[in-house]
């Protein structure tokens, strides 16, 4: 019982000390200092937001202009091969590649 005779004591103890306190009075300008602050910050992440977009949007652009233009190339490629090659043996190769053929004489 003393124990909790003790705590009781404490208690009280610590909440009338807590009715000594003088009130604090706020800055009359408190208020438009927050309003402020929060205004600024809210610009700040609008215009990182806007720089992102903008780096996105280039960036999207820049692929899609390189895709255009290698799809240009490669039909404009293709279409100037329609003739076929006719793939010869090694043998054939290396004759053709180094004269060995008969009917014709390197001097």
């Amino acid at each position: 019982m003393n124990n909790k005779q003790e705590i009781e004591k404490l208690t009280e103890a610590t909440l009338n000390s807590l009715n000594n306190l003088q009130h604090v009075e706020a800055n009359e300008f408190l208020y438009a200092k927050v309003i402020n602050r929060m205004r600024t910050n809210e610009l700040k992440e609008r215009v990182v937001y806007t720089r992102l977009m903008i780096k996105l949007s280039v960036a999207l652009g820049l692929f899609i202009c390189v895709n255009g233009v290698s799809y240009y190339l490669f039909e404009r490629q293709s279409k100037g091969k329609t003739e076929v090659k006719i793939t010869k043996s090694g043998a054939a190769a290396f004759a053709e590649e180094y004269s060995l053929n008969a009917n014709s004489y390197n001097y």
